[in-house]
């Protein structure tokens, strides 16, 4: 074979490789499916403030419900991720998008009628957020069945370009139709979940539960061994301690920034054009996203990402201009989708099987563990500081989190998926 002829079949695999997950029919359902049902979700989270504040006239009271979703995601996680390591993963997905149907479908039905207390409104979010423990480590697992490990990179960097396309979309038409009757944002959220079930039927690859052998342990059990597996090297050590931290202070950084620009008179209109420019720039950074994994050391993404995010932080402290703000955060976000995806990518690639909903369910709480201390402490350092001392501090906690990586040989010289031989999958 000549270099030529080389060249082009290589160039040809290249390519096949790239663009065959676009025609992977089962990937593609449960894509298609939970994207609809994230433009509800995100609709709901955007209208669930709205209808407590109808309900009470409190503005305290009326963030409650997204409070409760939070709580409820948290509370349940460990447990969650161990359950759906026992069960059939198509089971664990379709149940929890039928049980959200039925739930937000509860607050339609009271709406109606004209009944909805503050208390339904809180418990249908807090078993909303118990829902989705469920069912994101039932995709996870579902996603490394059903997609080639070569293509997981692309698939989770479609994932992120997902989110990004629900906070864009979901927030503008939820107000919308909430303006035409209060309860329409909640009718729509629970037929999203309706056809992401039917989405998820389509799937042809088997989902069954993962074989445990004949070994039967408790649920203590379960959870120390998926904490214990996620513990068990440098590289997920790092990535917690990293998640950690930027989530609490990613959350106490919104906060002070909200507050520092409605202290300084900017319109909240004008505040919430800077989420639409980092939403199409996560878009963005998601299309991008595939090319930079193959291209780049994945773990100096995921350094890049923490290195850049506090870098431009530090301007953001000293200015209430909303366009220079909502183009500083877009330069941070832009390397978001890419090192998610590389990162979750590598982590599904490496665990066993059997222990896929576990580690999710680990990786989730950690990682979420102190988010929501992020808006008490930042509300704090806001009065005390004020609020160009506030954002800095957020800076500084960013750059404590990348601490972790850059100290971590196994983040600094992760290769691209390529290289990603001798992965160890045994357990």
């Amino acid at each position: 074979m000549t270099t030529d002829s080389r060249a082009t079949t290589e160039a040809s695999a290249t390519h096949e490789r790239q663009t065959s997950l676009w025609h992977n029919h089962d990937f593609m359902a449960l894509w298609t499916g939970e994207t609809v049902s994230a433009v509800g979700s995100s609709m709901s989270f955007f209208v669930f403030p709205l209808v407590g504040y109808a309900i009470t006239g409190s503005a305290t009271q009326a963030a409650l419900a997204g409070t409760a979703y939070s709580l409820g995601q948290v509370a349940v996680k460990l447990p969650a991720g161990a359950m759906v390591d026992r069960w059939r993963r198509e089971t664990v997905m379709v149940g929890s998008n039928l049980l959200a149907a039925v739930l937000y479908a509860s607050l339609v039905a009271a709406m109606v009628v004209g009944v909805l207390t503050l208390v339904q409104l809180v418990a249908v979010a807090l078993l909303a957020g118990v829902v989705a423990s469920f069912f994101g480590p039932a995709e996870q697992a579902a996603i490394r069945n059903v997609v080639p490990t070569e293509q997981l990179p692309t698939a989770f960097s479609q994932n992120q370009a997902r989110q990004h396309a629900a906070a864009l979309v979901g927030p503008p038409l939820g107000g919308l139709l909430y303006a035409l009757t209060r309860w329409v944002p909640f009718v729509v959220d629970a037929a999203s979940y309706l056809v992401s079930s039917i989405a998820i039927t389509r799937i042809r690859t088997p989902l069954p539960a993962p074989d445990r052998g004949e070994s039967v342990s408790s649920m203590s059990h379960d959870i120390i061994e998926g904490l214990r597996f996620l513990m068990s090297r440098d590289f997920y050590r790092a990535i917690v301690a990293f998640a950690c931290v930027a989530n609490f202070a990613g959350n106490l950084l919104f906060l002070v920034l909200t507050l520092k620009l409605l202290k300084a008179g900017v319109h909240p209109a004008a505040i919430g054009l800077i989420d639409t420019i980092a939403a199409v720039a996560g878009i963005a950074g998601s299309v991008a996203a595939p090319a930079l994994i193959r291209r780049v050391p994945n773990g100096l993404l995921a350094i890049g990402l923490g290195l850049v995010l506090m870098v431009a932080v530090v301007p953001m402290a000293f200015t209430n201009d909303v366009i220079l703000i909502g183009l500083l955060l877009a330069v941070a976000t832009l390397g978001n989708p890419a090192a998610n995806a590389s990162v979750t990518s590598y982590l599904v690639a490496t665990t066993p099987d059997h222990l896929q909903g576990r580690v999710h369910a680990a990786l989730g709480f950690s990682a979420m563990a102190l988010m929501p201390a992020g808006p008490v402490v930042g509300g704090a350092l806001l009065q005390w500081w004020g609020g160009q001392r506030a954002m800095l501090a957020a800076a500084a906690l960013i750059a404590v989190s990348v601490l972790p990586l850059l100290l971590s040989r196994e983040v600094r010289m992760l290769p691209t998926p390529d290289r990603w031989v001798g992965a160890d999958t045994s357990g």
